[in-house]
């Protein structure tokens, strides 16, 4: 069996695993921007038309082809405006509560990664000094410099697999962060539109 080739398999894994982080950063950067660029702008329109009747037409015709979280939402509540106005705080939050799966997609990978990397580079490495042990063994050599330089392949598995685990939670925190805020941004934008009812 060859612990060099287990070794090799879990580095490529490891990469892999920094791609798909890749990924999902860069996705979710442009969702975010996007996210509370929309948010910003809702919360805009309804400010300005806070005492307006024509406040239910003019959210209808900015936001309802939106793809954001922000505006599907107050869509959805616009179109179900006419209930009473308890139904109707009832029907924000379970829209509200929809709209969670949108706004925190794909983040489970981030932090899936982010526990799974370090370990797998600890796997690495493992295999890597067994494989070193395993040729210093049929050799029958004690030189000490290939000792050493197949410590230190394996030994790159461990720092590979706490690097890309601290790139994921920089992240991953940061997108926390960002979820809070387009929560925020739902939530101040539905009281304000039911203050209005």
């Amino acid at each position: 069996m060859s612990y060099n080739l287990l070794h090799d398999v879990i580095m490529y894994a490891m990469l892999g695993m920094a791609l798909i982080a890749t990924y999902v950063i860069v996705e979710r950067m442009i969702f975010f921007s996007y996210a509370m660029k929309e948010g910003k702008g809702l919360a805009a329109l309804v400010n300005s038309h806070l005492h307006d009747s024509n406040l239910h037409k003019a959210l209808r015709d900015q936001f309802c082809d939106s793809r954001g979280p922000q505006g599907q939402a107050m869509c959805e509540i616009v179109d179900a405006a006419p209930m009473s106005h308890a139904a109707t705080e009832f029907f924000v939050q379970s829209v509200y509560v929809a709209k969670q799966p949108l706004i925190t997609k794909r983040l489970w990978l981030l932090d899936t990664i982010v526990t799974l990397s370090p370990l797998m580079g600890l796997l690495g490495t493992i295999m890597g000094i067994i494989d070193a042990f395993h040729s210093l063994a049929a050799n029958g050599t004690s030189d000490p410099t290939a000792v050493s330089r197949g410590i230190g392949t394996a030994l790159f598995a461990t720092g590979l697999g706490i690097a890309i685990a601290l790139y994921s939670m920089a992240f991953f925190n940061f997108f926390g962060e960002k979820v809070e805020q387009v929560n925020n941004q739902m939530k101040l934008i539905s009281l304000k539109f039911l203050a209005t009812k």
